[in-house]
């Protein structure tokens, strides 16, 4: 079975790595809210009244910090998943860029 995401719905699988990507360390006490994870499927948007779709600006693959309280959890081939809003993803984390 796999999740495909319908409108402006993402999956998003959350990481164990206490260093995010771009070398930002979250303490203890913001661990809980929010969360950060790796966006697995996107849904293709947010269909409008003239019936044309808003794209996203979150892709597969990206890593995001999310509102943990908006999520809804499932359970897929005994893996864990986030089914969330584009709007409650609160930021993308870009790595940081290596300077030869």
């Amino acid at each position: 079975m796999e999740l495909r995401p319908l409108a402006d719905h993402l999956v998003v699988e959350m990481t164990d790595d206490d260093s995010l990507p771009s070398g930002i360390v979250l303490p203890d006490t913001a661990k809980e809210n929010p969360q950060r994870g790796r966006v697995r499927a996107v849904g293709p948007g947010r269909l409008l009244n003239d019936g044309t779709r808003a794209p996203l600006e979150v892709g597969p693959e990206d890593v995001v910090l999310f509102d943990l309280e908006a999520a809804k959890k499932v359970r897929v081939n005994n893996h864990d998943y986030w089914l969330l809003r584009e709007q409650d993803v609160l930021a993308v984390i870009v790595p940081a860029m290596v300077h030869a």
